[in-house]
C-alpha cells in the first residue's frame, strides 16, 4: 500500500470497508437509493473471533433492497477480497463478516504515523466550514455548578472536535445581563449598601449569596402581601397554603442567614416596608434604555466581576471562550429595536394579549422548515412575545438581534446554540422568528445544542435559595480523592509532583465524566465512578497514556527509536491481543470522523474506553516491545505503542484533558 495519510486510513477502516463493498454489490444488482451511511451504522464488531473482526447485517439489506441473500453474499465476498486489508470473508446466518490483514493493516498505520505524526487519525473534513458554538453562557448570579459544567464541558469539547476535524470554529459567552435575576442581584447589593464584592471573596461566590438572600428576602415580602389578600378575602384553603410556602421560605432564609449573619441583616432590614417587584422593574428600565448611568455602572461592575469567578472557574476545566458578549450592548446598539421594527413589518406580527408578538404557526405549513428544525405533525407553537406591556424586552427577542450578530460577525455557515433541552421551546421560537423575519438560512442553520439536566446523589440545587454544589467544590473534591490515588499508585514522586497531578486528574475526571454521556440523555454524576483509576474514566485514559509514554521512554533510553522500515509487519499476527490492537487503531479515524460530524463526543469517550482495555490487555499480557530480543518484532511492538499513545493523546487534547507522560 503506497499512500500514507489519513484519508487513505480512514478509507480503510472496518465500517469504510464494509460499507463500500456493500453497497457496491447492491448496486450491482440493480438496487436503488443504497445509502452507505446506513450501512456504515450498522457496521460491528463481530462477538467471536472465529466469525471475523467486524461485520454487517447482510440479510437486512437483502430484504430492504429485495435481492437473493445468497447472491448478495458472493457478490459482496468477491469485492471484499479485493480489499488491499481483507484476508478472508466469511458467513454466519444472516450475517457477513472480514478478516483483516492485520499486517498489512499495520504497514498502514506505521506508514501514516510517519506521515502525519500529531496529527494522526484526524481526518480534515472535505468542505470546512466557519462556525460558532456559544455555550456556558450562565446567568452572573451565582457561581458555576454541575450543570453549567456540563454545558461547558459540552460546548469546549464540540468546539475541540469540528476544529479537529478542520473547521474553523469560534466558541462564545453570552452575557445574560438584562434578566431579572441579574436586576435581583443588584438590587441586593444597593440594599447592602454595596458597590463591590468585598476583597477577599471569590467574586462569584460572594455574588451567588447576595443573590439568593435577597430573592429569598423579596419572595417573603410579596408572600405576605399575597396571604394578607388571601385572608381578607376568607378563603381559607389558600391562606393555609401560602402559610406554609411562607413557613419553607422562612426555613431557607434562616440557612442563608447562617451564612453571613451580618450581611444577611443589612439585605432584610432594607428590605422592609419595600415593594421589591417594582424596585427591581424599575432597575431593569433603567439599565436597558440607559436612563441612570449610576445604575449601569453598578450592573456592569457586579458582572464583570461574578464573569471574572467564572473565567477562574472554567479554566480549571481547561474551557476558554473566544468572545464575551454583552445582552446589553445589543439593546444599546440599537439591533434589538430593528428586530422589533422589522416584526412590526412582518406579515407574521400580531398582538397577544395585549403585547407585541410573532405568531409563527403558519411557518410550519413549511416542509423543509418542518424538517430542519425537526417540528413534529400538529406540533403547536405559541406566539412569540417580543415585548412586556413595560416596554422591556423579552430575551427571546434580543436572541434574535443576538444569533443575528453572530452569523454576521463570525461570516458562520452555521452557529450551535449548547442549550438545556428545557429551552427547547424558545430556541425554537427564536429559529422560526428568523425565518419569518427574513433570515431563513439563518433560521435553517441555527442548531439548538440540547442537553439535558445533571443530578447530583441527594442534592436538590435552586439558585434562588442558594442550594447548589459549586462547580469549585466539586473539583476540590474530585482532586483530593484523585490525589490519595496518586499517593497510594506513586509513592516515590515530590509532593509537588504529586499536587500537580491531582489537579490534572481532578478537573479531567469532572470533565470526562460529563461528555461520557449522550447529550439528549440526563445522567446522574458518581464522583467516585469519575475517579475510578481502573475503568471508563479520564484517569483511566491518562493512565494508559502514561503507561504506553513509558514504554517509547524506555525505549528511547535505550537508544532505540523505531522505523516502519526496521519493523517486521509479520510479528502483529503472531500475538492475538497485539493484532487486537492494531486492528482497533484501524478503526480510529473512522470514530473520529463520525463523532465530529455527529457532533456525538460521546462516541469518541465510548472508542477510547474499549481502546484502553485493548491496550492494558495486552500490556498485562506480558508480550514486552522493550525487551523484545528480535528487532523486526521489537520496531513493529513499538510502533504500535507509539500509535496508541498517538490516539490515546488526541481524543484527550479533543476532550480538553492535557496528555500526562507520568503519573
Amino acid at each position: 500500500m503506497t499512500a500514507a495519510d489519513n484519508n487513505t486510513l480512514y478509507e480503510n477502516s472496518p465500517h469504510r470497508i464494509l460499507a463500500r463493498g456493500v453497497a457496491k454489490a447492491l448496486r450491482q444488482l440493480g438496487a436503488q437509493g443504497v445509502d452507505e451511511k446506513e450501512i456504515e451504522y450498522v457496521v460491528a464488531e463481530s462477538p467471536r473471533e472465529d466469525l471475523g473482526d467486524y461485520g454487517v447485517p447482510l440479510a437486512r439489506f437483502a430484504r430492504r433492497h429485495r435481492v437473493p441473500l445468497d447472491e448478495l453474499f458472493e457478490r459482496v465476498r468477491k469485492l471484499l477480497l479485493q480489499e488491499p486489508l481483507v484476508r478472508d470473508v466469511r458467513r454466519a446466518g444472516g450475517y457477513l463478516n472480514i478478516v483483516l490483514d492485520a499486517s498489512k493493516a499495520f504497514e498502514l498505520i506505521a506508514a501514516t504515523l510517519e506521515a502525519e505524526g500529531e496529527s494522526f487519525g484526524l481526518v480534515r473534513a472535505g468542505e470546512p466550514l466557519r462556525l460558532v458554538v456559544e455555550h456556558t453562557s450562565a446567568n452572573p448570579v451565582h457561581p458555576l455548578h454541575i450543570g453549567h459544567a456540563r454545558n461547558a464541558s459540552l460546548g469546549d469539547t464540540l468546539a475541540r472536535l469540528l476544529r479537529a476535524r478542520g473547521h474553523w470554529v469560534e466558541t462564545r459567552f453570552y452575557i445574560n445581563d438584562m434578566g431579572r435575576q441579574v436586576a435581583v442581584m443588584v438590587y441586593g447589593f444597593r440594599l447592602a449598601g454595596l458597590s463591590d464584592v468585598p476583597p477577599g471573596e471569590k467574586p462569584d461566590h460572594f455574588i451567588g449569596l447576595v443573590y439568593a438572600m435577597t430573592h429569598t428576602l423579596a419572595d417573603i415580602e410579596s408572600l405576605k402581601k399575597r396571604i394578607e389578600e388571601a385572608k381578607n378575602s376568607g378563603d381559607e384553603e389558600r391562606y393555609r397554603q401560602l402559610l406554609r410556602e411562607l413557613d419553607s421560605l422562612v426555613a431557607d432564609a434562616a440557612r442563608l442567614r447562617e451564612r453571613n449573619p451580618e450581611l444577611f441583616d443589612r439585605i432584610a432590614e432594607a428590605i422592609k416596608g419595600r415593594d421589591p417587584d417594582r424596585d427591581i422593574s424599575e432597575l431593569m428600565r433603567s439599565y436597558e434604555y440607559r436612563t441612570d448611568e449610576e445604575v449601569v455602572r453598578l450592573f456592569r461592575r457586579l458582572v464583570e466581576r461574578c464573569l471574572q469567578g467564572f473565567r477562574e472557574t472554567l479554566a480549571r476545566l481547561n474551557v476558554h471562550h473566544d468572545r464575551w458578549d454583552w445582552e446589553s450592548d445589543l439593546a444599546w446598539q440599537s439591533l434589538v429595536g430593528k428586530i422589533l421594527e422589522e416584526a412590526r413589518r412582518s406579515p407574521y406580527y400580531t398582538l397577544h394579549r395585549g403585547a407585541e408578538a410573532l405568531n409563527l404557526q403558519p411557518l410550519l405549513e413549511d416542509p423543509e422548515v418542518r424538517k430542519a428544525l425537526g417540528i413534529p405533525e400538529g406540533y403547536e407553537v405559541p406566539p412569540l412575545v417580543l415585548r412586556r406591556s413595560d416596554g422591556t424586552t423579552l430575551y427571546t427577542t434580543r436572541d434574535i438581534a443576538y444569533t443575528l450578530k453572530k452569523f454576521r460577525e463570525a461570516r458562520a455557515d452555521k452557529v450551535f446554540n449548547v442549550i438545556a433541552a428545557e429551552q427547547r421551546l424558545e430556541q425554537l421560537q427564536v429559529r422560526l422568528a428568523l425565518i419569518a423575519l427574513g433570515y431563513r438560512r439563518e433560521g435553517l442553520n441555527t442548531i439548538h445544542y440540547a442537553y439535558e439536566m445533571v443530578n447530583l446523589p441527594g442534592q436538590k440545587m435552586s439558585g434562588r435559595r442558594g442550594r447548589y454544589i459549586t462547580l469549585d467544590q466539586l473539583i476540590d473534591q474530585a482532586v483530593a480523592i484523585a490525589r490519595r490515588e496518586v499517593e497510594k499508585r506513586s509513592p516515590d514522586l515530590t509532593p509537588e509532583e504529586k499536587d500537580r497531578i491531582a489537579q490534572a486528574v481532578g478537573a479531567a475526571a469532572v470533565r470526562y465524566a460529563l461528555v461520557s454521556v449522550s447529550a439528549p440523555k440526563p445522567m446522574t454524576f458518581d464522583i467516585n465512578r469519575a475517579l475510578d483509576f481502573d475503568q471508563s474514566s479520564a484517569p483511566y485514559i491518562l493512565y494508559t497514556h502514561a503507561r504506553a509514554a513509558n514504554i517509547l521512554r524506555k525505549a528511547e533510553q535505550r537508544g532505540i527509536t523505531p522505523s516502519p522500515a526496521q519493523a517486521d509487519p509479520a510479528a502483529i499476527e503472531e500475538n492475538p491481543l497485539r493484532r487486537k490492537l492494531v486492528v482497533k487503531t484501524l478503526e480510529y479515524p473512522y470514530i473520529f470522523a463520525k463523532a465530529a460530524d455527529e457532533q456525538r463526543p460521546e462516541l469518541l469517550v465510548a472508542y477510547i474506553n474499549t481502546y484502553a482495555d485493548t491496550f492494558n490487555k495486552w500490556y498485562a499480557s506480558g508480550d514486552s516491545a522493550v525487551n523484545e530480543l528480535d528487532p523486526g518484532k521489537r520496531a513493529a511492538k513499538l510502533l504500535a505503542v507509539k500509535a496508541a499513545k498517538q490516539v490515546l493523546a488526541n481524543t484527550l487534547n479533543i476532550l480538553g484533558i492535557t496528555p500526562i507522560d507520568r503519573m
